[in-house]
């Protein structure tokens, strides 16, 4: 990785340590501008230092109809959902190869957060993370994250049969301290 994207890495773990700092001890952040901005930022790099701009749209339209249920207009909202997945599949055609598998990501959180498995922040803090690491790596990295979570809180709380609330940011900072640590393993290695 180049030395701005270690500076942009690095502060991206500082962002995601605060917010699931928020969300270990309040179970929410305190504004959704904690998730917004970064996620605006991200695009930003994105568009401009990246090569996957298409990713970057397709993570915006995501946002955008996401946003629909505040039109208050059952017709409206349909037809807003249908062009963002007409649009949202067209991105990912027109896109190259290795900007599919994030922009594959990006729909996945965003199916995610409106199917209500996971929460707005934690969506909008999964496509950031995306949008700065676009490749299989982290994605590998945030699961194991969410096993290594899932099973301290089981060995915690017992019951291993029994649903445990685990704390989604705090999964997703994990998941980047641990693809940080293996882009760190990529350089010591070499």
């Amino acid at each position: 990785m180049p030395i701005l994207a270690w500076a942009i890495s690095i502060a991206a773990l500082g962002w995601l340590i605060a917010v699931a700092v928020f969300d270990i001890r309040k179970r929410e952040v305190p504004s959704p501008l904690w998730t917004g901005i970064p996620l605006l930022i991200a695009v930003v790099i994105r568009v401009l230092y990246g090569s996957a701009a298409f990713m970057a749209l397709a993570a915006v339209v995501a946002v955008i109809v996401s946003e629909r249920r505040h039109l208050k207009h059952r017709g409206l909202e349909a037809l807003v959902l249908v062009a963002g997945i007409v649009a949202i599949g067209l991105i990912f055609f027109t896109a190259d190869t290795a900007a599919q598998s994030g922009i594959a990501g990006v729909v996945v959180f965003w199916v995610s957060w409106e199917l209500h498995y996971i929460g707005g922040a934690d969506a909008m803090t999964l496509i950031t993370c995306i949008l700065l690491w676009p490749n299989i790596e982290f994605l590998l990295s945030y699961l194991a994250a969410g096993l290594v979570w899932s099973l301290a809180i089981r060995i915690k709380e017992g019951g291993w049969l029994k649903g445990h609330m685990a704390p989604g940011l705090a999964i997703v900072a994990t998941g980047a301290i641990f693809y940080l640590l293996y882009q760190i393993y990529l350089i010591v290695k070499i």
